[in-house]
């Protein structure tokens, strides 16, 4: 699991860098955050979002996108504070298989 570091976007760059996906990544929220993911791979991936916690007695559905196949990009967010898990401060988000996808946090 490793702890994602947002990239500020700016109107004069840097250019944004793409990194291996994790099977579980987390990040701290922020509402000008959001996950770029980039899919190689010939078959679709998903991205889960984990939301911790319940109302109303049920638990609270996760988030899940799915990324196309070969050329699929997924932006996802922002990502406010009541995604993250109240015991660590961090949002969780899966992948259901890593090879070809890589993503980048981005801050706006």
């Amino acid at each position: 699991m490793a702890l994602l570091t947002p990239q500020q976007i700016a109107i004069t760059g840097p250019a944004v860098t793409h990194d291996p996906a994790g099977a579980s990544d987390t990040i701290r929220p922020d509402g000008r955050v959001f996950l770029w993911y980039k899919n190689t791979n010939g078959a679709t991936r998903n991205i889960t979002v984990v939301v911790p916690g319940s109302e109303y007695g049920q638990a609270r559905p996760d988030i899940v996108a799915t990324i196309a196949a070969t050329t699929g990009e997924e932006l996802i967010g922002p990502l406010p504070r009541d995604l993250a898990d109240p015991t660590t401060g961090l949002i969780t988000v899966t992948t259901s298989a890593q090879t070809g996808l890589t993503v980048a946090a981005v801050r706006v």
